[in-house]
């Protein structure tokens, strides 16, 4: 009887135990939900961008587009154009300047809730079908018979292209020969490519963008630095600026393509 009992005892003890671990057995942890993409579907961005950055913006505004399900509407224009709009009240809840003078210039305004500076480029020398003969370097740009266009110096792109001749001690020489002075870079290079002038002053992110053929870099001691940056509007939709400033930072690669350089 008692082996019995002493067996008996054994059976409950081990089945007890088998209880208290099945018990104490932790559940595995839940994994956490991926997280979902905001989505501002029904909203509508206004969005200001400098006319040089129209290639690489419009493949981030479609990709934009599709993940956040809102609407861009994009107005593309000289960045002191742009500026005045947004300074005398126009809709716009973010802006991409080609010179951070005007995000500067937004802040002082009162206009600026948030301003980061986003990409670097340079300023080159570009030459037509017909100037390739005629341009190797800049200093050829003061030559008889040459033909350039240059931006509006009262634009990024005219302004950065005059301060580069002038610091060369080129701009006596070389204005003469300036044919045209349009309000936007694209329009540069435009008369560029159409071959109605031998020469011209663009970025390199424009350049690269239309294939030209460059002939000189202008480094930036020259220049000054070349600074793209962002603003977002106070009073704008604010939650919708930053995701797509966002959005454009995670597709830093379609500027770098086009020649830019991400700011550091």
């Amino acid at each position: 009887m008692k082996k019995f009992c002493s067996i008996l005892l054994t059976i409950i003890l081990v089945m007890g135990l088998a209880l208290v671990a099945g018990c104490s057995k932790e559940e595995p942890a839940p994994q956490p939900a991926e997280q979902e993409k905001t989505s501002f579907e029904g909203k509508t961005l206004n969005l200001y961008v400098a006319a040089g950055m129209k290639k690489p913006m419009d493949q981030v505004i479609k990709s934009f587009e599709e993940e956040s399900k809102a609407k861009v509407a994009v107005n593309y224009g000289p960045s002191g154009g742009l500026y005045a709009q947004i300074e005398q009240g126009q809709p716009c809840d973010l802006y991409y300047s080609a010179d951070w003078i005007y995000i500067d210039k937004t802040e002082q305004a009162g206009k600026l809730e948030e301003g980061k500076k986003f990409l670097k480029d340079n300023m080159v020398v570009v030459v037509s079908k017909t100037g390739k003969s005629k341009v190797a370097k800049i200093e050829d740009l003061g030559n008889a018979n040459v033909t350039i266009v240059i931006a509006d110096p009262q634009a990024p792109a005219g302004a950065y292209a005059k301060k580069g001749i002038e610091t060369l001690g080129l701009w006596e020489k070389v204005s003469p020969n300036v044919k045209a002075m349009p309000t936007t870079v694209n329009q540069v290079a435009i008369m560029v490519k159409e071959d109605q002038v031998d020469a011209g002053l663009v970025y390199s992110s424009v350049a690269n963008g239309n294939e030209m053929e460059i002939v000189e870099v202008l480094d930036e001691k020259y220049t000054g630095d070349i600074v793209f940056g962002s603003a977002v509007i106070k009073g704008g939709d604010t939650e919708l600026a930053r995701a797509f400033a966002q959005c454009a930072l995670d597709n830093i690669t379609v500027f770098e393509q086009y020649g830019w350089k991400a700011y550091e």
